[in-house]
């Protein structure tokens, strides 16, 4: 695809400022053709976008402090100690660290499928870095491949599927005077602590999104894993989460969203763990989570410690 056609979406360039902490780049192998797949440019407003016409990468570098990733399990209501007295690394934090991006930096992106495969714990303090893959299956759907990486080693591998909806507006959009207030400072301090600008999610270009991020809701899993297998959860190897073209879910609600989990079958090696995330009455969103339950975390100087019990 050259630069006469269309372009899939554009990213505004002024969101990178709220990665507090983080370093964001993007790389374009055909950047010196005459068909480049990203092109810098302005609106109609006077704000730099950067354009996208065709598949590129994009480059996320950070590190995960241990008084955050402390305040994360707060939130999520991750009970495991190994995130506290340990030195892991959340496995719902680097899915986080993962979706969030994508959610702050293309409004546009309706995620449908999350499907990441864990392949070794990560530890604070390290520096981490996410390479995504950027390809376009047609006009409208995108695939999405993730990479992760620390101390020279693949920490996991994520595959996103969805699609470009440039009307994503009207399917998210909640009257400010109905939002819940605690749970929408709740959403604010996730951010807070990913290192991300607590309004980033919520202030689109043009409107207010006052729905949960599917990165948060992607995070919850875990924490319930741990809660109802009172301590054996031990560690995920994969997470899917299937959302389909179901609507967001509004942050009016003074409970919240909750998970309920469903073991296909009790095993003494690894775990089936169907997941459903509800609101209310209302199911929205569907996933399965495949659990190690005596997995070995890596600790500082390479050291194997045992999951808290």
């Amino acid at each position: 695809m050259d630069k006469t056609h269309q372009p899939f979406f554009s990213v505004p360039l002024n969101k990178l400022e709220d990665f507090l902490q983080d370093s964001i780049y993007f790389r374009d192998t055909r950047a010196h053709t005459r068909s480049p797949s990203l092109r810098h440019g302005e609106n109609g407003n006077g704000e730099e976008r950067l354009y996208v016409f065709d598949k590129f990468l994009m480059h996320h570098d950070y590190v995960i402090q241990k008084s955050a990733g402390e305040r994360f399990v707060e939130i999520t209501n991750d009970k495991n100690e190994i995130h506290r007295s340990g030195n892991v690394i959340p496995g719902a934090m680097t899915v986080s660290k993962i979706i969030l991006p994508l959610e702050i930096l293309i409004p546009e992106l309706e995620i449908h499928n999350v499907n990441i495969k864990f392949t070794n714990s990560s530890i604070y303090d390290e520096k981490t870095k996410d390479v995504f893959s950027f390809q376009f299956i047609d006009s409208e759907h995108i695939q999405i491949n993730v990479n992760t990486f620390q101390s020279q080693g693949t920490i996991a591998k994520t595959v996103i599927t969805g699609g470009i909806n440039p009307f994503r507006e009207k399917t998210t959009k909640v009257k400010e005077e109905d939002v819940n207030e605690t749970k929408l400072n709740t959403v604010r301090e996730y951010l807070e602590t990913l290192a991300i600008e607590g309004e980033a999610y919520i202030q689109k270009d043009n409107y207010r999104d006052y729905t949960y991020p599917l990165s948060y809701i992607a995070a919850l899993p875990s924490a319930e894993i741990v809660k109802q297998m009172e301590g054996d959860g031990g560690m995920i190897n994969m997470l899917k989460m299937d959302f389909g073209n179901v609507k967001m879910i509004p942050i009016t609600d003074e409970k919240g969203p909750e998970i309920k989990l469903e073991r296909a079958r009790e095993r003494t090696s690894f775990n089936k763990i169907i997941t459903k995330v509800v609101n209310g009455l209302v199911t929205y969103y569907r996933g399965l989570a495949i659990v190690n339950p005596v997995a070995k975390f890596r600790g500082p100087a390479n050291s194997v410690i045992s999951p808290a019990k």
